[in-house]
């Protein structure tokens, strides 16, 4: 039996946080309801991995 898997898409720190920028923006325009509070937790969610991705690529950087 074969396997099928999906392309997987790696994002930088910067990009998160690109994405997430950008969906607080497009928040900002809707009034609100479920598409702003849906575009808003996704936005939150990429300022996480934002964060999170930040503090594992600091703990591998080499002393200085």
């Amino acid at each position: 039996m074969r396997t099928v898997t999906k392309p997987t898409t790696y994002l930088t720190t910067a990009e998160l946080q690109q994405l997430a920028t950008a969906k607080f923006a497009e928040a900002e325009t809707l009034p609100n309801g479920p598409e702003k509070q849906e575009i808003l937790k996704s936005a939150y969610g990429f300022r996480s991995l934002a964060e999170m991705k930040g503090w594992l690529s600091s703990e591998l950087q080499p002393p200085k």
